[in-house]
């Protein structure tokens, strides 16, 4: 572990004694994949308080960690610092094509930290933002424009999430099950790629880091690739006579 993760760690610890001994929820602001692998290996070590990991929306990359008093019954999504905001472009037919960096950018460069900001769930000539609870008035006040496009913020239900999430299939064969060889047909790349991305420590599954080249991803798990994307795993659909193993998975976007 380095300085930056212990010093990481020492604040997570912090918050949970401050959550223990006041008797109140505590959280973090919006963890990236590493900071999660970072947390869930220290999991044990807050036994003290009870612990959920939010991101607004059953999919989401980006979380929260909630510290709740043993006693208390775990919050609702609704009682989350967590708030959903809708940027709709108000161009009309004029509006410009958007894409995730292009909504990211125009956020982060109004001076908001990365860790307020969560997922970025982007349409057509709209996008959801997840926000921490006291960044959604500055968002609304201050994000006016995206790209060449005049754009309008507001508050919307969690319930307006369901469904945005898209996927494109993707199926292929497979000598055998092993995280190297399901990259590679991910990324449409060599098994040498997909290594380098693996021992380059850019493999994240269920948001924890794997680096096992061999590693056997099991039906439902959410695998991300820093800088390539991510994708659900769907399992095996059959097996060819020579042995070889048809596949599916299911790519974000």
């Amino acid at each position: 572990m380095d300085k930056d993760d212990q010093l990481f760690v020492n604040h997570l610890r912090d918050l949970a004694d401050l959550c223990y001994q006041r008797g109140i929820p505590v959280y973090t602001d919006f963890l990236n994949l590493h900071e999660q692998t970072v947390f869930l290996a220290k999991m044990p070590e807050f036994s003290h308080v009870r612990i959920r990991l939010d991101g607004g929306y059953e999919e989401a990359e980006r979380k929260i960690v909630c510290f709740l008093p043993v006693y208390e019954e775990e919050a609702d999504r609704e009682r989350l610092p967590i708030v959903p905001l809708k940027i709709s472009s108000s161009a009309g037919k004029f509006t410009v094509p958007c894409t995730h960096r292009d909504y990211l950018g125009a956020v982060l460069n109004l001076g908001i930290e990365r860790g307020k900001i969560g997922d970025f769930l982007v349409g057509d000539g709209y996008a959801y933002v997840l926000c921490t609870k006291n960044m959604a008035d500055f968002l609304m006040n201050s994000l006016t424009s995206v790209k060449r496009n005049p754009v309008i913020c507001r508050i919307v239900p969690f319930s307006e999430l369901t469904g945005q999430v898209s996927y494109r299939e993707l199926t292929g064969s497979l000598a055998s099950l092993r995280m190297d060889s399901l990259l590679a047909l991910f990324m449409k790349s060599s098994r040498t790629a997909a290594v380098s991305c693996l021992d380059g420590e850019r493999v994240f599954v269920n948001g924890r880091l794997c680096v096992s080249h061999g590693a056997v991803p099991r039906e439902g798990d959410i695998i991300s690739v820093r800088g390539a994307g991510k994708f659900v795993f769907d399992g095996v659909l059959s097996s060819t006579k020579k042995g070889r193993l048809m596949v599916k998975i299911r790519i974000y976007g």
